[in-house]
């Protein structure tokens, strides 16, 4: 194998793949990268077996060819490198990379070791616009469970009917929901769960220039190609809860607040309510609305916000993490916030996209 390609390109191509590199030690392969040539362009894989990663980078191919070598020594090779052009060829199980500046030898191993990152080939299920996507998934995916006791609340539901896609990931305490609208309307409705790990790996290699999404099912694998990148992953087994019941249609207090000055006085507040469990008290009385932290061994701190306010005043408990991750995801200032009671879900939401909402469980608090 013989190819020159930009060091610009390669790094991009290397730092994408990269996230998907398996560390598991009895396959030592796994911690490397395929490179490989393939329709006039080189072709780089990584997957840890449960993710696989490939993405195309253009370049000048002298001969054809394979080889994989280790994944961290070349993107830190590559990522130095501060030369315009890359020449690569391989050797036997040996890749040597020559810039002007700049000789490195890395030792692989065969490709024919390298596990194969199947393909999904029959039509794709839907596209999807890669923008709205990408921002639907941001919003939705921090809700995802890290516990595993309850697998499928490790991943992120994707639910396809119609003309749009729902997006919803919770992890018993909070869950959130996005809708992005699809191109063309489905013959055929469609029900996933997908590892977050993977959700969070797509939203890394959606770039602004991707226009579109297409999305592949196949036996119990879903497929996600975009621009030059094309990102399989296995699907979580089991039903992903019933959660709509839980969803408040009816509000006692409904307020509008600046997303920037709530975010603010959280983050004060949490500084007092590290020690109990990021426990903040949360009360509204007509324009105004403050934030309270107490902390036995630190003191206690209130901060008091100007709002628009609907409905009779309430106050009530919430994690403070909770509601900050998702206001980190937003980009709307314009922040509504719908309570329901004060042992009740609340819902969150932003004004700029009325296909979403965020709904939060209080906390129980003694007077």
């Amino acid at each position: 194998m013989k190819i020159s390609c930009t060091q610009e390109n390669l790094y991009k191509g290397l730092s994408i793949v990269f996230s998907a590199v398996g560390t598991r030690a009895n396959l030592p392969v796994l911690s490397n990268i395929l490179l490989s040539t393939d329709k006039g362009q080189l072709k780089l894989s990584a997957t840890d077996l449960e993710i696989g990663i490939n993405f195309w980078v253009g370049g000048k191919i002298e001969k054809e060819g394979k080889i994989t070598v280790p994944a961290r020594l070349m993107l830190d090779f590559v990522s130095q490198n501060s030369d315009k052009i890359i020449n690569l060829e391989a050797k036997g199980t040996t890749l040597n990379l020559v810039s002007e500046h700049h000789l490195a030898t890395l030792n692989g191993i065969e490709a024919s070791e390298f596990p194969l990152i199947p393909e999904i080939k029959k039509t794709p299920l839907t596209q999807v616009p890669a923008s709205a996507f990408k921002e639907g998934a941001m919003a939705v995916v921090f809700a995802a469970a890290v516990d595993e006791s309850r697998p499928v609340l490790t991943g992120v539901l994707l639910r396809f009917a119609k003309d749009q896609v729902k997006i919803v990931a919770t992890d018993s305490y909070r869950l959130a929901q996005g809708q992005v609208a699809l191109d063309k309307k489905l013959t055929e409705s469609a029900e996933v769960v997908v590892p977050a790990k993977t959700m969070n790996q797509l939203i890394r290699l959606v770039s602004p220039q991707d226009e579109k999404i297409s999305i592949h099912l196949g036996e119990n694998q879903i497929q996600f190609t975009s621009g030059n990148a094309l990102l399989t992953s296995r699907l979580i087994e089991g039903a992903f809860p019933a959660y709509e019941q839980i969803i408040p249609t009816k509000f006692e207090t409904t307020i509008e607040i600046n997303r920037s000055e709530f975010a603010s006085a959280l983050k004060m507040a949490s500084v007092f309510a590290r020690s109990s469990a990021n426990n903040v008290k949360i009360k509204t009385e007509k324009e105004n609305l403050t934030i309270s932290a107490v902390s036995p061994q630190m003191g206690s701190e209130v901060s008091t916000l100007s709002i628009k306010s609907e409905g009779a005043p309430t106050q009530t408990a919430f994690n403070s993490k909770f509601i900050l991750d998702a206001l980190g995801c937003l980009a709307s200032e314009k922040i509504v916030l719908q309570f329901s009671g004060k042992l009740s879900p609340a819902l969150l939401k932003s004004a700029k996209n009325p296909n979403y909402f965020y709904l939060l469980m209080p906390l129980q608090t003694e007077e």
